[in-house]
């Protein structure tokens, strides 16, 4: 099978499984942006399985999946994990070769520069918002700016900067395997980031990541704390849906 001049959307487990929504629209808006993409029936990325000490587990699932990728030109994904597992699991410390990788944020910040996606394209989207930086994307991977061009392109959009941003963003708890062996501890995790290291305000709208851990541990801790702290309408979103909306979904 040859892919030489195509593009893979590796979904990542997450999206798939459990972030059904949300992958809709990633696809959505690379399909509005024109890109052709095609997608796999795919595994894991064996990211979980390398974090847990199982090294040779992990490179024989990276060369599958390697074999499976075949000779796509390139591989977006929307999963930091995914893309931490692909630029420095399989390349860095298992040596296997890959076809350049980008996340979806920097991927279509290209398209913002190469002038496919511009601003008129764009509904209002009026919303209070305040973006968090994911772990394994901002200090993992340097990938801070690219989310946040985004989001500034999108007209009606207000951003909120809370007092922890890029390097010094609190852990949403979500990461590292911990929701797996202590959920409550990954919980509360969310919960104080929210409440005690970002304080959101009470018109804030969505907290606005691009990493499904994220979303989905994030979502976790607002259940703790809604009452107590008025957050009851404050959602959490992948910035996909954001875009998604103000492409016209």
């Amino acid at each position: 099978m040859s892919h030489e001049d195509g593009i893979l959307l590796w979904r990542g487990c997450t999206y798939r499984n459990q972030l059904p929504e949300e992958l809709k629209s990633i696809e959505r808006v690379l399909r509005r942006v024109d890109v052709a993409f095609s997608t796999l029936e795919e595994g894991c990325c064996g990211y979980p399985l390398f974090l847990s000490g199982y090294q040779r587990e992990a490179r024989d699932l990276a060369v599958e999946n390697i074999d499976e990728i075949g000779s796509f030109r390139l591989i977006v994904t929307a999963c930091p994990a995914c893309l931490r597992a692909f630029k420095e699991v399989y390349e860095e410390h298992f040596g296997l070769s890959l076809p350049p990788v980008l996340h979806l944020t920097q991927f279509l910040d290209e398209k913002v520069k190469e002038g496919v996606l511009t601003r008129d394209r764009l509904r209002p989207v009026k919303l209070k918002v305040m973006y968090h930086d994911p772990c394994e994307l901002g200090r993992a991977m340097g990938v801070y700016e690219e989310p946040r061009r985004l989001l500034g392109l999108v007209p009606g959009l207000r951003l909120f900067e809370q007092r922890f941003t890029r390097e010094a963003s609190a852990c949403c708890g979500g990461g590292g395997l911990l929701p797996a062996f202590f959920p409550s501890l990954a919980s509360m995790a969310a919960a104080r980031k929210l409440t005690q290291e970002d304080r959101v305000p009470e018109d804030l709208d969505a907290v606005v990541t691009t990493c499904p851990q994220c979303i989905l541990n994030l979502r976790k801790g607002l259940e703790m704390w809604v009452e107590e702290e008025g957050l009851e309408d404050l959602q959490v979103l992948d910035l996909a849906q954001i875009l998604d909306m103000a492409l016209g979904g």
